[in-house]
């Protein structure tokens, strides 16, 4: 028996991965499409598995756009002076050197092929989880959203942290398989078999956007 199936194997033993399933609000949230990981000569990139997510994302934002369904976009960021940087200091070279996700810069903005449309929110964040000392939280309390359908990067580090705290406040984060990317395709399985054990469900966007269509048109 391989690794991965002997994972599995265990994890169904004890009772994990059971389905969460989608709720009855949900909100999309686009997790930092940013210059410095979509850009191909960027020291971050995740270029180019990065832009095979472009399209479904693409459908899963209009899709959302066109039945009142929220759509939330988060941008990774470091003050300009390097003061908010905290331990990446340590651990990211070139967040030590100061060159990316500063703010302002343009590797630090959104792609224009993701661009907010009018009505979308962008949620700052200094930190890997869109929960983490933003406003975010407040946003879905006011919509009573109890489900995010996730998109971006890096699946195993922003995405992840954020799938991890809505999970804490009973918010059921479903990972849309084809619209996350990380850095290797190792790195990729692993998080979405993790993820997909203990702490949301990992959905197809064909799921996704059938889901959506439960939802009235805008008028």
């Amino acid at each position: 028996m391989d690794t991965k199936s002997a994972s599995a194997d265990l994890y169904q033993k004890q009772g994990m991965g059971q389905r969460i399933g989608f709720g009855e609000r949900p909100a999309v949230l686009i997790i930092d499409m940013q210059h410095d990981f979509c850009d191909p000569d960027a020291p971050t990139t995740l270029w180019p598995s990065i832009g095979e997510t472009y399209e479904p994302i693409q459908q899963l934002a209009a899709s959302a756009r066109t039945r009142r369904v929220p759509v939330f976009y988060t941008q990774g960021l470091v003050a300009a002076d390097g003061s908010s940087a905290g331990l990446w200091r340590y651990k990211q070279r070139y967040h030590a050197e100061g060159r990316v996700q500063v703010e302002g810069s343009r590797g630090a903005a959104i792609i224009p092929e993701l661009a907010p449309a009018p009505g979308d929110r962008v949620i700052r964040k200094w930190r890997p989880s869109a929960f983490f000392r933003t406003d975010l939280e407040v946003f879905l309390s006011v919509l009573a959203i109890d489900t995010l359908l996730l998109c971006g990067t890096s699946l195993s580090g922003c995405v992840r942290a954020t799938a991890t705290d809505g999970f804490m406040r009973d918010i059921r984060c479903m990972v849309v398989r084809e619209c996350v990317a990380d850095r290797t395709e190792a790195v990729m399985a692993a998080n979405l078999f993790d993820i997909d054990q203990k702490y949301g469900d990992v959905v197809t966007i064909a799921d996704t956007l059938s889901y959506l269509e439960r939802f009235p048109l805008k008028n």
